[in-house]
């Protein structure tokens, strides 16, 4: 199947930090209800899965079946946080992003609400020094300057890598990188900071940096919405959940081509993709918490709070609605 175009969008993406319009598909029935359906996406943190339905062919036609005339619009966001302002001005309705600005969007009124699990990163994350910086412990970091994007799942990530460690976030010079990790890395801006697993094994084997800590980290990655579409168009939010599973049906089924495109979409090496997900191929559907989703979110929210990145008095059950995502697995139950 040709790429088409991504290279350009993730340009203007990361120039501008979306991009505005970048297709329509629309049904122009002149008797439905016409709707606009704004989809978000983060290719170059490879969170593509909406564009990747664009290059399959699923989009064209996929909502005709409803009672509406969707108009579906694709946009390309920086990061989590960019999404959640573009969440609170109506500019988007679905998207899905980590679990730091899943949760401090929908706990600080920008309008959403947590639909689903889409995926776990496993071994997505590690924390990586520079390879000249003397450091070979997590431990040696203290005093240290270590980068990350703030208020994403990388935050995240560096926190939890200290706290292993016996320490915490403040025992750190902690510095906002955003998108330029590894340039700031290899420029000794900063001394170590988290990074995709592709990514830090890349850097390692070149010789620019050295692993320190590559066991999992438990980061959850969301099905996001905002609620007030959601509540008006149960059955279009339905759809979008349907959407995620069919596309990744399709990305299962045809692993090479989605290994193509992703690493395309994220800017990486095709072989090193294929060599990471080597008989461990991610699983990313839209899907129901099971018991351990619900603790783990549960003592994420808790963690969150002890922090102060939300208020205390944030109940983890009032920013999420499962009933869209429960009821395609009991239609797909039915269906079996």
């Amino acid at each position: 199947m040709k790429k088409r175009l991504m290279s350009a969008l993730l340009v203007t993406a990361l120039v501008a930090g979306i991009t505005g319009n970048v297709f329509t598909v629309s049904a122009a029935d002149p008797g439905k209800e016409k709707v606009e359906l704004h989809l978000a996406d983060m290719s170059v943190y490879g969170i593509a899965i909406f564009n990747y339905a664009k290059e399959i062919g699923l989009l064209d036609g996929y909502f005709d079946d409803l009672d509406y005339d969707v108009d579906v619009e694709l946009s390309e966001w920086a990061s989590g946080v960019d999404q959640n302002t573009a969440f609170a001005a109506g500019e988007i309705e679905f998207s899905s992003m980590g679990n730091i600005p899943a949760v401090s969007g929908a706990a600080s009124g920008y309008g959403t609400k947590i639909l689903a699990v889409n995926y776990l990163y496993d071994n997505e994350y590690v924390l990586a020094a520079r390879a000249d910086s003397g450091i070979k412990t997590t431990a040696d970091l203290k005093g240290k300057n270590v980068g990350t994007y703030v208020g994403t799942v990388t935050h995240y990530a560096v926190a939890k890598y200290l706290e292993k460690a016996g320490l915490t976030l403040d025992d750190v010079n902690l510095l906002n990188v955003g998108a330029e990790a590894v340039t700031s890395l290899r420029n000794g801006d900063v001394d170590a900071v988290p990074l995709g697993s592709v990514v830090a094994q890349q850097l390692e084997d070149e010789g620019s940096a050295y692993i320190l800590d590559d066991d999992q980290v438990p980061i959850y990655n969301y099905v996001v919405g905002r609620e007030a579409f959601a509540e008006k168009y149960p059955e279009i939010t339905e759809k979008v959940l349907e959407l995620i599973n069919d596309t990744w049906d399709y990305a299962d089924s045809h692993q090479d081509e989605y290994i193509k495109f992703y690493a395309d979409a994220s800017g990486q090496d095709v072989a090193t993709v294929e060599a990471a997900w080597k008989d461990n191929f991610p699983q990313r559907y839209a899907s129901d918490f099971s018991d351990d989703d619900k603790k783990a979110y549960e003592e994420f929210v808790d963690w969150m709070k002890s922090v102060d990145y939300v208020g205390k008095d944030v109940d983890s059950d009032s920013i999420l609605d499962l009933s869209y995502v429960e009821k395609i697995s009991q239609t797909g139950d039915e269906q079996k």
